[in-house]
C-alpha cells in the first residue's frame, strides 16, 4: 500500500533559460506522521520543491520519491492518497457540498466523509449555520466566503479522499486573529491524522511542526525544530521575537 513517505536526494532544478538553479542540492526527508514545515522568504523556492514532490515539475539532477517511488506513478496507483491544497484555493459557483467533492459527482457523495472531512477543516460550525446547511451556495467564486473560510474549504476537499499525504500551500493572505486560530487549530486536528508539509507562512504553524527546513536562494540552510533554526537564523529570530514567541 501507499506509504505517506517523502524523499529528496541532492536535487537540483532550473527553470529553462535560467543560469541559477531555482534549488541547489536539495536533500530532505519526511517519515510517515510527521508535520513538515518549508519557510524560507519569496522567491526562495519553496513552490518549485512542492511542485517537485507533486510530480509537476522533474528535477535537472537528483531523485524525488513519493512512497519510494516516482511522484506521478505514486499518485497514478493511489489515487486520493495525496491532497494538495493551493494558497488561492478554486471556488465552483455552487453548493458547500459541490465545493467539498469537487471532481466528484455530489449524487453520489459519501455525506460522512464530508462531514468529517469538514469537522477536521474547522468549517462544519459554520456550515451547519447556514440556511440549507451542505446545499446552501457559496455564491460566484465564493464571494461569500472569507479568505480563511475559502482556505479551509480547500483543506476540507483535499480531506474528502482522506488522503496519507497532505501538501498544503498556506495563503499568505492577512487573517484576523480568529481565522488564524481556526485554520491553526484545524492543522493541529491533523497531525498524527495525515502526514503534513506545510510551505508555512504562520509561526503558529512553523512552531507546531516536528520540522522546519529553512530555504534561502534555493539552498538549505537550516533544518531542524523551532528553537535549532531559530539559534542559526538571525532573520528568523528576529521574526519570532515580533511575534512574541
Amino acid at each position: 500500500g501507499f506509504k505517506a513517505t517523502v524523499s529528496l536526494k541532492n536535487i537540483t532544478f532550473y527553470y529553462p533559460g535560467t543560469s541559477q538553479p531555482a534549488l541547489d542540492d536539495i536533500s530532505l526527508e519526511v517519515i510517515e506522521g510527521e508535520t513538515i514545515a518549508i519557510v524560507g522568504s519569496s522567491g526562495a523556492g519553496k513552490t518549485t520543491l512542492v511542485d517537485l514532490i507533486l510530480g509537476i515539475l522533474s528535477p535537472n539532477s537528483g531523485t524525488v520519491e513519493v512512497s519510494d517511488t516516482n511522484p506521478l506513478d505514486a499518485i497514478s496507483k493511489w489515487p486520493g492518497a495525496i491532497s494538495y491544497v493551493p494558497q488561492e484555493v478554486f471556488m465552483a459557483n455552487g453548493s458547500f457540498l459541490d465545493n467539498v467533492v469537487m471532481g466528484f459527482d455530489p449524487k453520489y457523495a459519501n455525506i460522512e466523509n464530508v462531514k468529517v472531512a469538514l469537522q477536521l477543516a474547522h468549517l462544519n460550525a459554520h456550515v451547519e449555520n447556514q440556511p440549507a446547511n451542505l446545499d446552501t451556495l457559496i455564491g460566484e467564486r465564493g464571494t461569500s466566503l472569507s479568505g480563511g473560510q475559502r482556505q479551509r474549504l480547500g483543506i476540507a476537499r483535499a480531506l474528502y479522499t482522506k488522503p496519507k499525504l497532505l501538501v498544503l500551500d498556506e495563503a499568505t493572505s492577512a487573517l484576523d486573529g480568529q481565522t488564524e486560530a481556526d485554520i491553526s487549530h484545524s492543522i493541529q486536528r491533523l497531525r498524527g491524522e495525515v502526514t503534513l508539509l506545510v510551505i508555512a507562512h504562520r509561526l503558529s504553524t512553523i512552531k507546531s511542526a516536528d520540522r522546519i527546513y529553512y530555504l534561502e536562494k534555493g539552498r538549505l540552510v537550516a533544518v531542524g525544530s523551532f528553537d535549532e533554526v531559530r539559534r542559526q537564523i538571525p532573520d528568523f529570530d528576529q521574526q519570532a521575537k515580533l511575534m512574541g514567541l
